[in-house]
């Protein structure tokens, strides 16, 4: 979990601060839907131990939560906070239209059969996208 939690860190430094030095406040953001991929009747990938939608809401909450310490001037807002919560894919995309988010965090996870940690998706794929601020 302590790996886990730094990866996050990380990537959300990376993200808000738009390679900007670490003493300035992240540029233009400041609204962030984060969408944990899944939940209720749909489980997503299935491991031996675990499902997608429980590790992505884990990811999701988690990711929330650093942005609140760490950025604090940034508000965040779910599209679900539990597992009984099953979204639709178009219910997401309205959550953060309604709420003019900055941003759009989706989490998802890829299973696979080897249990070598080192295991990669066969094209992992992310995308960013942006929409001018009305001034």
């Amino acid at each position: 979990m302590k790996t886990l939690t730094l990866v996050v860190l990380g990537t959300l430094t990376l993200l808000l601060c738009s390679y900007q030095a670490l003493n300035q406040k992240p540029s233009g953001i400041r609204k962030v839907v984060i969408d944990a991929g899944h939940g209720g009747k749909d489980p997503g990938c299935l491991g031996k131990t675990s499902q997608e939608k429980d590790i992505a809401l884990d990811i999701a909450l988690e990711t929330g939560a650093l942005i609140k310490t760490y950025f604090p001037e940034v508000k965040v807002i779910y599209t679900r906070r539990t597992d009984e919560e099953f979204v639709e894919l178009s219910e997401r995309a309205r959550i953060a239209n309604k709420n003019a988010a900055d941003m759009f965090i989706s989490v998802h996870c890829n299973a696979s059969p080897s249990p070598q940690i080192n295991a990669t998706a066969p094209k992992p794929t992310s995308w960013a996208c942006t929409r001018p601020r009305k001034t």
